[in-house]
């Protein structure tokens, strides 16, 4: 460890505005080390000849390193594709005023581009003058990501309601041409070839109406109706109701439901909608044959989970205190769902269905979320799906409708 890691602490301290105590004579460099190593950010330091005197270990996974290079390697060489860090410390030395927050985004790499904010301070030497210098650094790609996708969030929030008007616009002609096709094929009776043909016309028309309603549910906002009820007979419900449409005789659907599941606070009728959408996927996914399990128990909040959850501190928002969680896993055993495939399978109007809508698990994960609960996909490459819905158990809360 070198002689200036002191100075070059307490350096960083005045730059983060902390204090930074006196370094007890008797402390060991590991000690130092795993001090270094235990900090929040990515520490760089080099001599005034421009080599390697430290880097910890968030530093190295910061700037994609595989391995510290050894102390004493010229910078340039240890950083050969960071050429920016590597500008920013050697110009340090001539520079009348320090950066306190500066910005620079690293040449794209195996995760791509990637932006660090940084500060930079002289470490001075026992003759006052500037024996190195050093770096203190932090990731910001995640931060930006997140700014991104509130921007995002901003312009789907716009095109919703694009597409909410255009809908409506698109419904009107749509129905009056629906019933001119069936007034025009009760004067061709007698024309076989052209009652077909209207007999198509009238089928694509409805087709484009099953979009638009489509499109209108995912767009429409959520307005809960809350109430006490149970999950067990919500899963029955749902299950009949799939069975009905979408079942056959060679497919088994198994039960596997936790006794003692109490009633919860809950939107019958939009989870009933969301078990439906989520058993009529599965239960095509196996196809003639195959099986399809249901599972539900009930886990504590502060127990291992699935999925995390952190819910929102809102006031008024009745899930906040919730401490008890629903599981809801629902498995097959079809061929599964490819890897690239799993991150996008909850976007609206994405699907792999010859005539699927891509709505129906992005409605899924809507309504989910209304709920402050999650929604995941998992299962191995080999085949099968699992998904996964996790809602928060508020037992005691006055009912009425949160929109």
């Amino acid at each position: 460890m070198p002689a200036c890691l002191h100075e070059t602490l307490r350096d960083a301290g005045v730059s983060a505005g902390v204090a930074v105590p006196a370094v007890r004579s008797d402390v060991d460099s590991e000690f130092m080390r795993g001090l270094i190593d235990g900090m929040r950010c990515g520490v760089l330091s080099i001599d005034v000849e421009g080599r390697l005197v430290m880097l910890n270990d968030h530093a190295r996974r910061i700037l994609g390193l595989v391995e510290i290079p050894p102390p004493g390697t010229a910078l340039g060489r240890a950083l050969p594709h960071c050429p920016q860090v590597v500008r920013a410390l050697a110009e340090s030395f001539s520079m009348s005023s320090l950066p306190n927050r500066a910005e620079i985004t690293l040449a794209d790499g195996a995760d791509g581009a990637k932006s660090i904010g940084f500060t930079l301070s002289l470490v001075q030497g026992a003759d006052g003058r500037p024996a190195g210098a050093a770096m203190f650094f932090k990731d910001l790609t995640p931060i930006e990501h997140k700014a991104e996708q509130e921007r995002l969030k901003d312009r789907l929030a716009v095109l919703g309601q694009m597409a909410a008007s255009m809908a409506h616009e698109i419904r009107n002609p749509l129905a009056s041409i629906e019933v001119n096709c069936k007034l025009l094929s009760r004067k061709l009776v007698g024309d076989r070839g052209c009652c077909d043909l209207l007999g198509k016309v009238t089928a694509e028309i409805q087709r484009l109406n099953r979009s638009v309603d489509s499109c209108l549910q995912y767009v429409r906002p959520v307005a809960l109706s809350l109430g006490h009820h149970e999950l067990i007979p919500l899963l029955e419900e749902a299950i009949r109701v799939a069975e009905g449409r979408r079942g056959k005789p060679g497919i088994e659907i198994r039960r596997q439901f936790a006794a003692g599941i109490a009633p919860f606070l809950l939107d019958q009728a939009l989870l009933h909608q969301v078990f439906v959408n989520v058993l009529l996927n599965a239960l095509e996914a196996v196809g003639d044959a195959g099986r399809v399990t249901v599972e539900a128990r009930c886990i504590e909040g502060s127990g291992a989970a699935s999925i995390p959850y952190q819910p929102a501190d809102v006031v008024g928002d009745p899930w906040v205190d919730a401490r008890r969680f629903a599981i809801v896993r629902i498995s097959d055993t079809g061929p599964g769902i490819p890897p690239a495939d799993r991150e996008r399978i909850f976007d609206p109007f994405f699907t792999t269905k010859e005539h699927g809508s891509g709505v129906g698990l992005a409605v899924a994960k809507k309504l989910v979320g209304s709920h402050r609960g999650m929604i995941a996909v998992s299962g191995p490459p080999s085949g099968g799906a699992v998904i996964v819905v996790r809602l928060p158990m508020v037992e005691r809360a006055n009912e009425g409708r949160i929109g």
